[in-house]
């Protein structure tokens, strides 16, 4: 008890600063990881740390000096694990969503357009990919496609993934000022194995840029003329075109369009 007062009465505005930012770091870090595969990881370390001390407690000399050199490449081990999430933490840090310097209007018509883009091609049964770039840049995916830069229209969509189309393999990139910034784009597949293997490539690039980056990732299906969405390692599948605004404003603006109607659940599959 007396420690402890001790150190409230020690206590000074340097130790309040510095429990404060150390709390608001964790905070941070803690959000990140949330709803990622990086949760799983932690706490497979969390059991060898464990491990590693009841070896440590019974004297098991083997297990011990194997823990040990283990973790003495931890530094090493823990940005192989974890690069794409350090990669990811560090562009998001002070980055704002441009998407919202868009007026009121040209958000809602953007949507409109991706959506209308995206059960068009549904309906024709035309594959489609169209990414949606949020705070993570995505010049490097855009680099490996074919420069466009145009205005986003369900026309110049549908002329892009028509199967004529010298264009159509491939994702097309929506950049933050709302422009189809390229097309042809390869995206990284996932390499999750959760992934339910009856996807094929165009779903599984979706989610692995989804993985890696915050962007939104719309899907059309050529074979069931579905439409999916993915957005941080997870497929939202089987989406009505209300459902689809609807998700789409809430992950770039935070909120849902008023004359979409509102969103009901629907089953997700989790990469």
């Amino acid at each position: 008890m007396n420690t402890v007062i001790d150190l409230l009465t020690n206590l000074q505005i340097q130790d309040i600063v510095d429990i404060a930012l150390l709390s608001a770091v964790i905070y941070w870090l803690l959000l990140l990881i949330k709803g990622t595969r990086t949760i799983p990881i932690l706490l497979g370390l969390s059991v060898l740390l464990v491990a590693y001390a009841l070896a440590t407690f019974l004297h098991l000399e083997a297990i011990s000096w194997v823990m040990e050199n283990l973790f003495s490449s931890a530094v090493l081990i823990l940005v192989v694990l974890f690069q794409t999430d350090i990669r990811n933490a560090l562009a998001q840090v002070g980055i704002s969503t441009l998407f919202r310097e868009l007026t009121p209007s040209a958000q809602v018509d953007l949507i409109e357009e991706v959506a209308e883009s995206a059960y068009t091609l549904a309906r024709r049964r035309i594959g489609g990919t169209i990414v949606l770039e949020h705070e993570t840049g995505l010049r490097t995916f855009m680099e490996r496609g074919k420069p466009i830069d145009a205005e986003t229209t369900v026309d110049l969509m549908i002329s892009i993934f028509h199967t004529a189309s010298p264009l159509h393999d491939g994702a097309v990139i929506i950049d933050r000022n709302g422009r189809i910034a390229a097309a042809r784009c390869i995206l990284p597949l996932s390499m999750n194995p959760h992934v339910s293997p009856l996807l094929g490539t165009r779903h599984r690039s979706g989610i692995g840029l989804s993985e890696e980056t915050d962007a939104v990732v719309v899907i059309v299906s050529e074979e069931s003329g579905g439409v999916a969405l993915a957005y941080k390692g997870i497929l939202h599948t089987d989406l009505e075109v209300n459902q689809l605004k609807n998700r789409i404003s809430h992950i770039l603006l935070g909120e849902e369009q008023d004359n979409a109607g509102k969103d009901p659940e629907t089953q997700p599959e989790t990469a």
